[in-house]
């Protein structure tokens, strides 16, 4: 999965979702989700992010968010499974700051 650009906008995701979820700009948020979609067309984690795009143009309220994000988290980390080094440890990271992102 990791390539040096997935690499980079792991760190990028990682940065904008370890702040307060509340004061990330929607746009901000949406232009990273549609990187990644872009990046991970035809599996699951694009579907999931497609929802989660959705929501966040929907204005759902921030449980169905919430669900959303931490099913991102399990599917992050089920990915770093699969991956090796630097990559697997900031997926992993990733899986841990999405899944308690509204606990």
């Amino acid at each position: 999965m990791a390539n040096s650009t997935q690499s980079a906008n792991l760190d990028q995701t990682i940065a904008l979702f370890s702040s307060d979820l509340v004061q990330i700009d929607p746009e901000a948020a949406l232009a990273n989700i549609e990187a990644w979609q872009a990046q991970l067309k035809g599996t699951e984690l694009a579907e999931t992010l497609g929802e989660l795009k959705l929501a966040i143009d929907g204005g759902m309220r921030g449980g169905e968010i919430g669900s959303i994000l931490s099913d991102l988290g399990k599917q992050a980390t089920a990915a770093a499974a699969t991956e090796q080094g630097e990559a697997a440890t900031k997926l992993q990271q990733l899986g841990q700051i999405l899944s308690n992102a509204v606990k």
